[in-house]
């Protein structure tokens, strides 16, 4: 058996052992929330009991950050949360951005974003917490699909700067194939469209 049959034969072995959480029939909001919560990230539904501002406020109280430290690249955010507007991420101070979302990735817990939500600022450079506002219509399956979507979405402006941000993933943080990844603590809020 040579090296590398050894780690085949591994894998193999491992995947028939452990079965996967994620049910072929679960649809994209249940199989991103999967991935999502199970990366580390916080998700909250917003339904008739809630509100946005009410959620925003307990993440604010969780965390004993005062507003003049929560900020957003977004006027309407800005003025809807009453917080901070900023145009570059550059103050030392700043503990969570607060932005919306192009796609929600259903098969890797990622969320999808353009220059339309983070202006020209860099995934490392943005602050440790991100809380993300989206709407229930925004999961699509993969990278892909949300591509696609973009490009019908921004006919005649297609966005620059498109990534993705991923959950920091607390119990990987001592794995050196981690180093210099620039992951973020996520919450996210999602109401219906």
């Amino acid at each position: 058996m040579g090296f590398w049959d050894f780690f085949r034969n591994k894998k193999n072995e491992d995947s028939n052992a452990i079965e996967s959480p994620i049910n072929k029939d679960d649809s994209h909001d249940i199989i991103f929330a999967k991935n999502f919560t199970s990366s580390g990230g916080r998700f909250t539904f917003i339904d008739e009991k809630n509100s946005t501002n009410e959620i925003f406020e307990k993440i604010i109280e969780e965390n004993q950050w005062n507003l003049d430290s929560v900020c957003s690249l977004d006027s309407n955010i800005s003025k809807n949360l009453g917080i901070r507007l900023i145009r570059k991420i550059d103050n030392d101070n700043v503990k969570a951005l607060v932005t919306e979302c192009e796609f929600l990735l259903s098969n890797t817990g990622r969320i999808l974003i353009c220059n339309k939500q983070i202006k020209s600022n860099r995934i490392e450079n943005l602050p440790p917490v991100v809380i993300i506002l989206a709407k229930s219509n925004q999961f699509v399956s993969d990278v892909s699909e949300g591509m696609t979507k973009l490009k019908k979405k921004y006919i005649t402006n297609f966005p620059t700067n498109i990534t993705t941000i991923n959950v920091k993933n607390k119990l990987n943080e001592g794995d050196f194939l981690t180093y210099g990844n620039s992951a973020k603590d996520i919450y996210l809020i999602l109401s219906d469209d």
